[in-house]
């Protein structure tokens, strides 16, 4: 069974990040999703932009429009990024009134958790574990019992890992335990990566670079 297919920021080869034009060619381009992120800006609305250091002055599309516009598409995987919890209660929000059809909030701030299942108790919600988790010192033992602890407590039911780091036995891991496996695939090498996330029976990939959808 292939992957859900997600563009990452959408389409960035053609198109500036974290825009409607890149979320639209994305799904144009026959993407499952798109990715994005959001921030509250100094108005109190729901942004779409990746920096935490982003211009406070500088205009950026409502993730309002971006519901609107490409709620019945496909996949919106919505990353909070703010370190304000009022942003989860504005996406909470904005996702009641527009009703998209397939969403998971995810994130990589570990304190949010607790507001994030508060306002989604029933959603996809996925949990972003950087490379700086896993430490040389761990067993393959304790890397599988950690990252399981780290779902259960968080709340999360998709994990987001690095592909270097998912072996099958993680893979059963997860599925055991209803949950799902996504990875991100750089633009280096990306239908090999591809290739190897099919393989070993990871649910769902972004991506970086279009093209891939030519290629699968």
């Amino acid at each position: 069974m292939k992957p859900l297919i997600i563009a990452h920021r959408g389409d960035t080869i053609n198109y500036p990040e974290n825009t409607i034009e890149a979320f639209e060619s994305a799904f144009d381009k026959g993407a499952d999703g798109v990715e994005f992120d959001v921030h509250l800006d100094k108005n109190g609305n729901v942004i779409v932009v990746h920096d935490y250091a982003f211009d406070k002055n500088k205009k950026y599309p409502l993730l309002r429009d971006v519901l609107k516009q490409f709620g019945q598409k496909g996949r919106l995987e919505i990353e909070i990024k703010s370190l304000n919890p009022e942003c989860i209660k504005q996406v909470k929000k904005l996702i009641n009134e527009l009703k998209p059809k397939d969403i998971e909030i995810t994130s990589r701030v570990l304190p949010l958790f607790p507001y994030i299942k508060k306002e989604f108790p029933n959603t996809k919600i996925g949990l972003i574990c950087g490379a700086k988790l896993i430490e040389d010192w761990m067993t393959q033992e304790f890397i599988e019992e950690l990252l399981l602890a780290y779902l259960k407590l968080t709340g999360a039911n998709i994990l987001h890992l690095q592909l270097d780091y998912y072996t099958p036995n993680i893979i059963n891991l997860l599925h055991k335990n209803n949950f799902l496996a996504h990875t991100h695939l750089k633009r280096e090498n990306i239908l090999k990566n591809y290739k190897n996330a099919v393989k070993l029976g990871i649910d769902q990939c972004s991506f970086d670079d279009i093209n891939l959808l030519k290629l699968i």
